[in-house]
């Protein structure tokens, strides 16, 4: 008996957790690179994070997308890429920020964007290969197409001890100069990801085409996911143009817009997120919403403008019920069709 308890006895003294929970979230994140930046009275936001905000208490955080909250250890694991939850409290234990739990943020002046310095390449991308193939069912041709361009590769960085191993999705200038990346773990367990500092959104995560048709979409892997779904439909998917904005924006699809002049029809392919809330708790379809507001805009500007709403959250998770459907059927992709939007 008293090796069973031994086994699970809590490797940390109270003394130890209670300095876990009294370190500040906020200088916590400025210790391990993330930005801040004001954002009201009770929270401040991390830039690049899309909606990840810190309470200014510094005891916890909330994420709109998904709409999730936790303490500092759960932001370890999340955000900081922490393994479990012994190493989220090793982590936060080398972090000498805990003396204080309250934070002033300073009014910051925007500070001019330096050159983007991508993170370096693993020996071997074959988490990221796995992760995207796998568990999140895009077809290898697709990702070795975007792999070959540079756009896809597997990131390794050292940061406190610890190896960190990303997916990593980079977005290019018209003279091919890396301008944006965006970091997320190769696991569905770990929600870490973001942007590597300097990132600038309005080049996003291009997938260039031939035809006059841009399909938009708000993340990399719904881009590639919609790629799948054309390709298992018998649609050349490399014909159309998709640009991933790495949020709820349209400014990378205006930059592109203006290298491709060919473009003449617009698809916005934003996620429908029926189970979504605004800041008053009010159920609020953010994806559609913003979906709306950009056709009207590009409308007025003379582009032929189409919505396409996936059927479940996102592109990606149409194609995961796609491809479960399937595996049990014996009549092919419109059979599946028809089950997925009857």
């Amino acid at each position: 008996m008293k090796e069973n308890s031994d086994r699970y006895k809590m490797p940390f003294t109270k003394e130890q957790m209670k300095q876990v929970f009294d370190t500040n979230i906020i200088d916590f994140a400025i210790r391990h690179g993330l930005e801040i930046e004001k954002s009201d009275r009770n929270a401040v936001h991390v830039k690049h994070s899309g909606g990840l905000y810190l309470f200014r208490h510094g005891r916890g955080y909330y994420q709109f997308a998904g709409e999730k909250s936790g303490n500092i250890i759960q932001f370890a694991q999340e955000y900081l890429g922490a393994n479990d939850f012994i190493s989220a409290v090793e982590m936060i234990l080398e972090c000498r920020a805990y003396e204080q739990t309250e934070h002033f943020i300073a009014p910051m002046e925007k500070k001019p964007r330096k050159k983007l310095v991508l993170p370096p390449k693993d020996k071997d991308f074959n988490r990221t290969i796995a992760y995207l193939s796998k568990t999140r069912g895009i077809d290898r041709e697709i990702i070795y197409a975007m792999i070959s361009q540079n756009k896809v590769y597997q990131a390794v960085t050292q940061k406190n001890g610890y190896t960190f191993r990303n997916c990593a999705f980079v977005g290019y200038d018209e003279f091919g100069n890396p301008r944006y990346c965006a970091l997320r773990a190769p696991s569905s367990k770990q929600k870490f990801r973001q942007d590597v500092e300097n990132s600038d959104k309005s080049y996003g995560f291009c997938m260039e085409g031939h035809s006059n048709r841009v399909y938009e979409f708000e993340a990399p892997i719904d881009a590639m996911s919609h790629a799948t779904l054309c390709k298992f439909h018998g649609i050349k998917w490399e014909n159309d143009h998709r640009v991933a904005e790495g949020c709820l924006s349209d400014k990378a699809l205006t930059r592109y817009l203006k290298l491709h002049p060919e473009i003449q029809e617009i698809v916005f392919c934003y996620d429908n997120d029926i189970d979504g809330k605004d800041a008053k708790g009010q159920l609020c379809n953010h994806g559609q919403i913003q979906a709306n507001r950009s056709a009207r805009k590009f409308a007025k500007e003379g582009y032929k403008v189409f919505i396409q709403t996936p059927k479940t959250k996102d592109f990606n998770q149409d194609l995961l019920v796609f491809l479960e459907i399937l595996t049990h059927s014996r009549d092919g992709p419109k059979r599946v069709e028809k089950e997925m939007y009857r």
